[in-house]
């Protein structure tokens, strides 16, 4: 039966909020106005719905779209292991190989244009043949990398996924690690199966959703990032293919050059020393920092570094917490016990800390021994709510509302960790900008001033 996320208005106007099953909205109506309470507005929480409901805002992104295709052969009637490898005999499409393209489009451009630049000035000849081999080897490199990993991988992993299942054997292990972190942890608590398959299939949709969240959190942050390090690269290349060139100019004066020229200059004869080797180092750097950048934001290991920052740890706590909240409110709906709940919860929130304090929770709440542990990083969840025991017929409805609690909590935190994104964003972009005009700046008159002194000088 569906459940429905909805909104009323009791008598007195009082507004309502909480989650229930009805076969459809007006069953969803009825049930209500036995409540003596009018709906407002109502979402169903399935995974069709929801898709459906954001088709034009969820394309097909970082998504394989291996499940739809499953689907759709075990529809057929097609025995497992042959559904499997029907899926595996057909083109896998992914966004990250359309980049792909788009870069190689991208060297080669840049490539013509840097010919077309030497032709005109007659120099540049290291740029004209790092730009080559850019275009000719590195990117189609990387384009290699990129299929094998989202290509030729998972065809071969659904193969031998088919090659088990036709023989009677368990799923590989490496089937089991592609599966969200929040549902490993639930199918390996001590639940009974039938709690656990109630819990992934309440926990999938809000799962996928925050996923989406997530990456637009990362997002939101790696685009300035990216951003510096493009300067970065421009102001070197610049230094060493435009200041070097000054600097022969100016030395043909004869004068004494202003302090800003000869530190320029210097900086500019540093640069070159290195070569073109220099330069192309430089940029493997950038591209490494910045993806190192991604992997940090994106695992729970580098969030749980970054967490320990002072402010910009915030974001990261909030969503780690938004996790655990979604995973309390699925286990408790469906009756799993307190602690096993927390214990699941804690463990799918990707900190190794928060695992180790929710398993001490869990503990405490089988034994009841009146330890007092600190929450610490999980301070701010209504984790006290936990420790009062059910009793009679309020517990249905007790658990009812401690699940709407921790879900409409986890919605919330969600939103703030991407709003806190945002604005982190917008900080390192006025950073990335004041960084950027002072560059050009000290550029620009450190390469007038010797003409300007020159000037003065014949007058």
């Amino acid at each position: 039966m569906p459940r429905f996320r909805y909104e009323a208005i009791d008598a007195h106007g009082v507004p309502i909020h909480g989650t229930i099953e009805a076969v459809d909205v007006s069953a969803l109506q009825k049930a209500l106005a036995d409540r003596r309470q009018k709906l407002v507005s109502s979402t169903e929480l399935s995974l069709d719905s929801l898709t459906e409901k954001n088709r034009a805002v969820l394309p097909r992104l970082y998504q394989l779209r291996l499940g739809e295709h499953l689907r759709e052969a075990f529809l057929t009637g097609l025995p497992a292991h042959e559904a499997v490898r029907a899926v595996a005999a057909e083109p896998l499409t992914h966004p990250v190989l359309g980049i792909a393209s788009w870069l190689q489009a991208t060297a080669v451009l840049v490539f013509l244009c840097v010919c077309a630049f030497r032709q005109l000035t007659g120099s540049y000849q290291a740029l004209v043949l790092a730009t080559g081999i850019l275009a000719v080897v590195g990117i189609p490199l990387l384009r290699i990398v990129l299929t094998q990993i989202y290509q030729s991988r998972p065809r071969a992993l659904l193969r031998s996924l088919a090659d088990r299942l036709e023989a009677g054997h368990s799923p590989p292990e490496s089937l089991a690690m592609a599966m969200p972190a929040e549902l490993r942890c639930v199918m390996n608590s001590h639940a009974d199966d039938s709690s656990k398959a109630q819990v992934a299939a309440e926990l999938l949709p809000s799962v996928l959703g925050g996923s989406l969240l997530t990456q637009q959190f990362v997002l939101t942050l790696i685009g300035p990032l990216v951003m510096m390090a493009v300067v970065s690269i421009g102001i070197y290349t610049g230094v060493l293919f435009v200041v070097t060139k000054f600097g022969r100019i100016f030395d043909d004066f004869g004068t004494e050059l202003p302090s800003m020229t000869s530190v320029l200059i210097s900086l500019g004869k540093l640069l070159e020393g290195f070569g073109i080797g220099g330069w192309v180092a430089y940029i493997c750097l950038m591209i490494g920092m910045v993806v190192f950048l991604v992997f940090c934001l994106s695992s729970g290991r580098g969030a749980e570094f970054l967490e320990t920052l002072p402010v910009v740890g915030v974001a990261f706590r909030w969503s780690m917490q938004a996790r655990v909240s979604r995973i309390l409110s699925a286990m408790i709906r469906n009756n799993c016990s307190y602690s096993e709940s927390l214990r699941t919860a804690t463990a799918g929130s990707g900190f190794q800390s928060v695992r180790q304090l929710g398993e001490l929770l869990a503990t405490e709440l089988e034994t009841r021994s009146g330890q007092v542990l600190a929450t610490r990083k999980l301070s701010g969840l209504p984790l006290s709510m936990l420790f009062v025991a059910d009793s009679g017929q309020n517990e249905i409805e007790r658990r009812s509302a401690l699940s709407a609690t921790f879900l409409n909590l986890s919605e919330m935190l969600e939103a703030a960790t991407l709003g806190q994104g945002r604005l982190l964003s917008v900080i390192v972009q006025f950073f990335v900008i004041l960084f950027t005009g002072c560059a050009v700046a000290f550029g620009v008159l450190a390469m007038f001033l010797p003409l300007i002194k020159l000037l003065n000088d014949l007058s």
